[in-house]
């Protein structure tokens, strides 16, 4: 599977940091079926080990200004990073997914295991169900 960027990304310098974070050369992350998305699941010790790894990305995502699309069941936390407008993988999707295998380091992440269809289909779910969230929103 290819990667699929959005329309604006530098896809050369995208593509070179993306390479090291892919199972195929050793990291841990996989691109979606259609490859405008990079997945991973994250197991750790305890529910609340989990939580606080959560907390830690979703302040990255507030400095970032961006989000992933993301499921939680005790200690596993299955993310997903894809940009929704432009739709694609975009810079800002690469280098979180970088800041989450840091922060997971950090936190105590146990040996990786594959994505459960369980914790990846509550992703799914939410994301198709939340709406259109990064569309310009209209003034009132």
């Amino acid at each position: 599977m290819q990667p699929k960027f959005s329309p604006g990304t530098d896809e050369t310098s995208t593509a070179s940091a993306l390479a090291p974070l892919l199972a195929s050369s050793g990291g841990r992350w996989t691109l979606s079926s259609e490859g405008k998305a990079l997945e991973r699941s994250f197991k750790f010790k305890t529910f609340a080990k989990t939580w606080d790894f959560m907390t830690a990305v979703s302040l990255q995502c507030k400095l970032k200004n961006h989000h992933p699309e993301w499921s939680n069941v005790y200690n596993t936390t299955f993310i997903r990073w894809t940009t929704h407008n432009p739709l694609g993988l975009s810079e800002k999707d690469v280098r979180l997914a970088g800041i989450c295998d840091a922060l997971a380091k950090d936190f105590g992440e146990l040996d990786p295991e594959p994505a459960s269809r369980e914790v990846k289909g509550l992703a799914d779910k939410a994301a198709s169900s939340s709406g259109d969230c990064c569309a310009p929103r209209k003034e009132k």
